[in-house]
């Protein structure tokens, strides 16, 4: 296991890297959101809802992207995500 870091001490890739991972994780997060949470607006159609195999692929985005983050995080700062046994 690598030591812990802080923030402040990743250099300039290494907090672009970290960027990119939140960032996709994001981005999973709200197209998964869209495709969910369909508010009915007064005066506009109802929203279809979106195919199984569609949702699917944004659940797995979704958790491909957690996962990108949390990697990111153990080999950049030396992080574990909540619940690992890390000894």
């Amino acid at each position: 296991m690598e030591t812990r870091r802080k923030p402040e001490e990743l250099s300039g890739e290494e907090r672009q890297r970290l960027h990119r991972a939140h960032q996709r994780l994001r981005n999973a997060s709200q197209a998964l959101e869209a495709l969910t949470v369909v508010e009915p607006m007064r005066g506009r159609w109802a929203a279809n809802p979106a195919p199984l195999d569609v949702l699917e692929a944004a659940q797995l985005e979704l958790h491909e992207a957690c996962q990108g983050v949390w990697r990111a995080q153990r080999e950049l700062l030396g992080w574990e995500p909540p619940g690992t046994n890390s000894g």
